[in-house]
């Protein structure tokens, strides 16, 4: 009788809840820097001369600003730290611009995308990514162009070097077909992604390095493999082997910039899951870094 007069009184309660106004809680986010400032600071400083040491770079494409929040893994604070940049896909959101801080922290480049790959409003979207730079203080940007190239693209092309040689001390990425690119323009671009995403075996990717390297004149050392984090390659013997695994060893012997790695965000926190295979692959390309 009394665990029934108990379920009816909480009842009664939870009703009258429903009833009330809702007030917000002031949530702070605790970063670790102000857990312990000190070892923090000797933290930060060993990332930074790390990132800034002799290595091979590596970075993450980021589904940022979806609809809505669902846990860490849509957060750029939750990247693994050594990382060295995040290229993000979409337009900053708020909680992003609350994020940037955190990454600078620890020496993590922030870098914009702008597609332009469509001619007609290629200009509009640089523009307004070079606004977004400035105002958010991100660290760079990826020219992204697919497809053919066009005489409409190839007429836009100078103006869109013209407006990335005004910034200053910020990384300039491209993405897509070089064949975009002026002869005399591709010296202004500091990596080149080579998108290895939809490849079925390391012949393909290796091929398109040769590519760009041989034909366009690309330096090794500025070409950076873009793989899927869960995707597979064929190798040498046509056995299936996990992309990041079988593009790090192109990478170590043709002494390329690094591998870049999609899909980041998603199944991020399952013990299997990307936020592990993201930190392992870091391991393969620098296994010595603390």
């Amino acid at each position: 009788m009394k665990l029934i007069r108990l379920t009816g009184i909480l009842g009664m309660l939870v009703l009258a809840a429903c009833d009330a106004d809702i007030e917000p809680i002031d949530q702070q986010l605790r970063t670790p820097d102000t857990w312990n400032p000190a070892e923090w600071a000797a933290y930060a400083e060993g990332l930074r001369a790390y990132k800034a040491g002799d290595h091979y770079v590596t970075y993450a494409c980021f589904d940022n600003a979806p609809e809505r929040i669902e846990s860490e893994k849509n957060c750029l604070r939750s990247l693994p730290d050594s990382l060295d940049a995040v290229i993000l896909r979409n337009p900053l959101s708020d909680f992003d611009r609350e994020d940037i801080p955190e990454l600078h922290k620890r020496s993590t480049k922030v870098l914009a995308t702008a597609e332009c790959s469509d001619p007609a409003t290629a200009l509009q979207r640089l523009d307004a990514t070079l606004q977004e730079i400035a105002s958010s203080d991100l660290d760079g940007v990826v020219i992204r162009y697919s497809g053919a190239v066009t005489a409409e693209a190839s007429a836009i092309e100078p103006t869109v070097a013209q407006r990335l040689g005004t910034l200053t001390g910020k990384m300039l990425v491209f993405e897509g077909n070089a064949s975009f690119i002026a002869a005399e323009n591709r010296e202004l671009y500091d990596l080149y992604l080579l998108d290895a995403t939809s490849a079925s075996d390391i012949f393909t990717v290796e091929n398109a390095m040769d590519y760009l390297t041989g034909y366009y004149g690309i330096e090794a050392g500025r070409v950076l493999p873009l793989v899927s984090l869960t995707g597979t390659l064929a190798d040498e013997r046509g056995a299936s082997q996990p992309a990041p695994t079988k593009v790090s060893e192109t990478v170590q012997s043709h002494r390329l910039a690094g591998m870049a790695f999609e899909g980041v965000s998603s199944d991020y926190y399952s013990l299997t899951g990307n936020y592990s295979r993201l930190r392992a692959a870091i391991d393969l390309l620098n296994p010595a870094h603390q």
